[in-house]
């Protein structure tokens, strides 16, 4: 018998302290006190994942501005000696997050993509990976759909990038004789976050694939 479609299945949560090489219970706890033993490496990088996962945690109750050191000290369970160990500032913390999660949706909405038959499906089951996705993890659907646009000039920038290889992989299945708008997929993978941050600033991220269907159909993908 065939297994769950990707649209049947259930969708994957974001989960940045994966450390597979270790056990579960170590992969964002904080660690034992005292000798235990652990690689200075694996130190290190808890500790960074750790803050990393605060960031995305702590954002959507306080917001980019307003959000303290402290506050991701606190979340993370670490000093802030910790922090400044691996991040130089708060910008900086943001920005890796940024990168993680994003790198994290592209791939899957690449994935998703190559499932569809022809250029409308293919775009069809990548918006519909998205929004399955956004709706399953409401901390990155902040992070990258609200506060992204919030966090400086290098933030917008990055967000632009992501939008900028989400639509070259749309974009890439398109028949040359299409008489459509060259930069449609851009249009769209702009369009579907400006609703991503809708929904989430009015708490109906769970709705987000009810709106795949009419978010294509305003770009004429019938």
């Amino acid at each position: 018998m065939p297994g769950p479609s990707p649209a049947d299945a259930e969708p994957e949560r974001f989960e940045p302290g994966d450390l597979p090489e270790l056990p579960a219970e170590l992969a964002l706890s904080q660690l034992p006190s005292g000798r235990h033993g652990l690689p200075r490496s694996f130190v290190a990088r808890n500790q960074r994942l750790r803050i990393v996962a605060a960031m995305l945690r702590v954002l959507p109750e306080h917001g980019y501005a307003e959000l303290t050191i402290g506050n991701l000290t606190r979340e993370a369970g670490v000093s802030r000696a910790s922090f400044y160990s691996q991040f130089k500032s708060k910008e900086e913390c943001f920005l890796a997050t940024y990168d993680i999660a994003a790198e994290w949706l592209c791939e899957r909405v690449e994935a998703a993509v190559t499932t569809g038959e022809g250029w409308p499906e293919s775009v069809r089951a990548g918006v519909r990976e998205a929004m399955r996705l956004l709706a399953a993890n409401p901390d990155v659907a902040h992070l990258i759909a609200v506060e992204a646009l919030q966090a400086g000039s290098v933030a917008r920038r990055r967000r632009q990038v992501c939008i900028e290889h989400l639509a070259e992989i749309l974009h890439a299945n398109r028949p040359e004789n299409a008489e459509l708008p060259e930069d449609l997929e851009e249009l769209l993978i702009g369009g579907t976050l400006s609703l991503v941050g809708r929904y989430v600033d009015t708490g109906r991220i769970d709705q987000l694939p009810d709106a795949t269907a009419d978010l294509v159909a305003l770009y004429f993908l019938k």
